[in-house]
């Protein structure tokens, strides 16, 4: 089910940064950030991940938690520097109400901005045990209404002209 979901992150988020025109070495950092970005999911009960339901509050907690588990296990990667931030800020909203910290706007990291709206919009493209997988331009719509609330506003233009660019977004492990 969740097959690419990495790669595609990870190719559109640098597909944003770009747009965005930041300069190669942030692409490239935030491309590293989409691939690791749900590793943490490793530690997420497999029955959770792929339940054809609705999730309980204890069982979306569970789900939270990859954000914890991903860290943990990239902590020892000092190295890889805004990139462990990157991922750290993925869930987080706009305005404030994501999560692991619940951080808002400008406070959110650049990459975590870019790398969450990459994430929505692979998520609402692909199939999932809940749902059938939406167009790329359902994807913006439906996207859109999260601008300014879910998703930083500036990231989203960039997001929308990536897909209307392209017409469709397909990317080929």
């Amino acid at each position: 089910m969740f097959r690419g979901h990495a790669h595609r992150v990870a190719e559109l988020g640098a597909s944003i940064a770009a747009e965005m025109q930041l300069d190669e070495d942030t692409v490239e950092v935030i491309r590293l950030a989409g691939r690791l970005a749900d590793i943490g999911k490793i530690g997420i009960r497999e029955a959770v991940l792929n339940k054809p339901g609705a999730l309980t509050s204890e069982e979306m907690e569970h789900v939270q938690d990859h954000i914890r588990i991903g860290m943990e296990i990239l902590a020892p990667l000092h190295h890889l520097g805004s990139v462990l931030e990157f991922v750290h800020d993925h869930h987080e909203h706009y305005d404030g109400g994501g999560y692991p910290r619940g951080l808002s706007g400008q406070a959110i990291s650049l990459g975590g901005r870019i790398i969450a709206a990459a994430s929505a919009f692979d998520a609402i493209t692909s199939q999932r045990a809940y749902r059938e997988s939406r167009s790329p331009g359902e994807a913006v719509e439906m996207l859109e209404k999260g601008s300014g609330t879910q998703f930083d506003p500036v990231v989203f233009r960039a997001l929308r002209n990536c897909i209307l660019r392209r017409r469709s977004l397909t990317f080929i492990e």
